[in-house]
């Protein structure tokens, strides 16, 4: 699997993500906490600044009642102050008559009953605990007094407000600070996902698509490092290009050299060691054509050059005269020729060493997609080495000690993937199979309707 696909399937944490779930819980449990300590603080001060409310409402009442004549401030048993315009009361009062223990004056919602028995210097909860009230005598004898009071409820909804306001404010500012903080955020993180993208289109041996992010004091490392690692990887590329390149002509002359000398000598040497010089031959051959593929593979570049390629004349060119191919396939094949040309040698070379005698050589067009398949009559693999090939390939383990010991399943792998393709080994009742798959740059099938043969 490719490090990018692989990066995707994990679905890695965002750092975006990650941070604005931090800013929205941190807003949300700011809200939270202000509002317990708003709640707590309320609880005491809101209730002692309605205690002082009582006090003063009960002593300005008290300064215009008690300068009134006692037999006016007297008045009917149980009368109510005035007509009654409908506003609302928040606080309640009454005159007591302390020696009767009734009502003589009260507000229009205000209960009937005295609320407190008598004068005291401190507001108290009344016996039922439904009222707050505070109490003063109206004369020097006590014999009249009043009673300011409020209710539990009316109190209880004066916190409430209080609280849901602080609550809502201090929600909405929690909130506004965290889309402000995640805009803030995205701003932040954009040079670092443009340098992510820059990173992905860079290439070494192009010096112009070197990734230059905006200006950042953390990104600066970062793009030197990339820049310094890119600058190394085009200097190994350039002086392997020019080894491969000296090399296709230093190997190629001698191994050919070997091959006609050891022609000649099989003509000429006794029937008794002829077999020892043919196969001698045949493994100068091979070395050959593990040569070829190994030069055309590093020669081609890392990006596939892709070309439309008739199958037939292509592996017919590529010398395997002792092998019978049958080859089924119409129209043209769209892939790298060199890359194309190693894979396929080191397949056939394979199916040549475990005896195979025939190759049967398939392409068609699955979807948007080029399937090449090659299935030989040869000793195949038992089921079991079938299955560790195939997770060697899907997991690209090719290093030593891996599933994949020979070269040939390691050079196809690396050519279907440079492709964006994969490989994989079907069951077959007979032999080896194999199949490369990759994506078709035309779209629709490989070749015009009617031009490619399906198996």
């Amino acid at each position: 699997m490719p490090l990018a696909d692989g990066l995707r399937a994990a679905h890695p944490p965002s750092i975006r993500g990650r941070l604005t779930q931090s800013l929205l819980w941190t807003a949300i449990a700011f809200g939270l906490l202000t509002t317990l300590v708003v709640w707590l603080v309320m609880a005491h001060e809101m209730g002692e600044l309605m205690d002082q409310e009582l006090r003063e409402t009960a002593e300005i009442f008290h300064g215009v009642l008690a300068a009134q004549p006692a037999e006016s401030a007297g008045g009917p048993l149980n009368a109510t102050a005035g007509p009654h315009y409908g506003y609302e009361e928040h606080l309640v009062w009454q005159v007591i008559d302390s020696a009767m223990g009734e009502v003589r004056q009260r507000s229009h919602k205000a209960p009937a009953t005295p609320l407190l028995a008598k004068a005291d210097t401190k507001a108290l909860w009344t016996a039922d605990g439904q009222w707050r009230a505070f109490a003063l005598p109206l004369n020097p004898q006590a014999t009249r007094y009043l009673v300011v009071a409020q209710s539990r409820n009316e109190r209880n909804e004066a916190r409430s407000e209080v609280v849901l306001y602080t609550l809502g404010a201090a929600l909405s500012l929690g909130l506004l600070s965290a889309l402000w903080m995640s805009w803030r955020i995205r701003q932040e993180l954009s040079p670092l996902g443009a340098l992510s993208q820059d990173v992905q289109r860079y290439d070494p041996l192009r010096p112009e698509t070197t990734p230059r992010a905006e200006p950042r004091a953390e990104l600066v490392p970062i793009e030197a490092s990339v820049a310094e690692l890119g600058q190394r990887l085009a200097r190994r590329v350039v002086s392997e290009r020019a080894f491969t390149a000296h090399a296709a002509h230093a190997l190629r002359t001698p191994v050919a050299g070997i091959d006609v000398q050891l022609a000649l000598a099989i003509k000429e040497a006794p029937e008794a060691i002829r077999p020892r010089l043919v196969r001698a031959r045949e493994a100068a051959g091979r070395l050959g054509r593990v040569m070829q593929a190994l030069l055309m593979m590093f020669r081609s570049g890392i990006e596939p050059k892709r070309q439309p390629i008739e199958l037939e004349p292509f592996i017919r060119s590529l010398s395997f005269h002792d092998l019978n191919i049958e080859i089924q396939a119409q129209g043209p094949l769209f892939a790298d020729p060199d890359l194309l040309a190693a894979a396929l040698l080191n397949l056939l070379d394979n199916a040549q060493r475990f005896h195979a005698r025939t190759v049967s050589v398939t392409a068609w067009s699955r979807g948007a997609e080029t399937v090449l398949r090659l299935q030989d009559d040869g000793d195949g693999c038992p089921p079991q080495t079938k299955s560790d090939l195939q997770q060697a390939l899907r997991q690209q383990a090719y290093a030593e000690g891996s599933a994949m010991r020979g070269l040939g399943l390691v050079l196809t792998d690396l050519v279907v993937r440079a492709h964006g393709g994969h490989t994989s080994l079907p069951d077959c009742a007979q032999g080896f199979c194999i199949e490369l798959c990759w994506p078709d740059p035309v779209q629709g099938p490989l070749a015009p309707q009617g031009q490619r043969a399906t198996p």
